[in-house]
């Protein structure tokens, strides 16, 4: 059978139907809170798995520690949201925007752009800010808020 075919099959599942193939692929009860939709999903999800491959040990990393593929930094912080920094003794705040971030009045591209001017050098703008650091992830704590 075709994945295609198998994912049709998945989703033409009645909720019984759908906590019973639970059982089979995944060897345990399915859990209480998964409703037919995010259930028929996850059977799918795993269906593709099984057939394409799973998620590449980097991808599995970078979700455990809740840090983003992307240094997006709408993928990572809602717009609205004010960051802040000190920086050599100096608070640095900025306001996520839809499409970039203000510092003291002025548009950035990039949160990178701001660090840049505080800094003089290069920086990654979610490092500079807090968002992607890497104590922060092994203490469980992740920029998505």
């Amino acid at each position: 059978m075709s994945l295609k075919d198998r994912l049709a099959d998945i989703e033409a599942m009645t909720s019984a139907q759908k906590k019973e193939e639970w059982r089979r692929l995944m060897k345990s009860p399915p859990p209480p809170a998964f409703g037919a939709g995010l259930m028929g999903r996850a059977l799918a999800y795993r269906e593709q798995e099984r057939a394409l491959g799973g998620l590449s040990s980097a991808d599995l990393k970078r979700v455990k520690c809740g840090v983003p593929a992307a240094a997006n930094t709408a993928s990572v912080v809602k717009p609205g949201t004010w960051l802040s920094r000190t920086w050599h003794g100096e608070v640095h705040q900025v306001v996520v925007l839809d499409n970039g971030v203000e510092y003291r009045g002025e548009r950035f591209a990039s949160l990178s752009a701001v660090a840049r001017r505080i800094t003089g050098t290069r920086w990654s703008g979610p490092r500079f800010f807090g968002l992607n650091s890497p104590r922060l992830g092994r203490m469980g704590v992740t920029g998505d808020g």
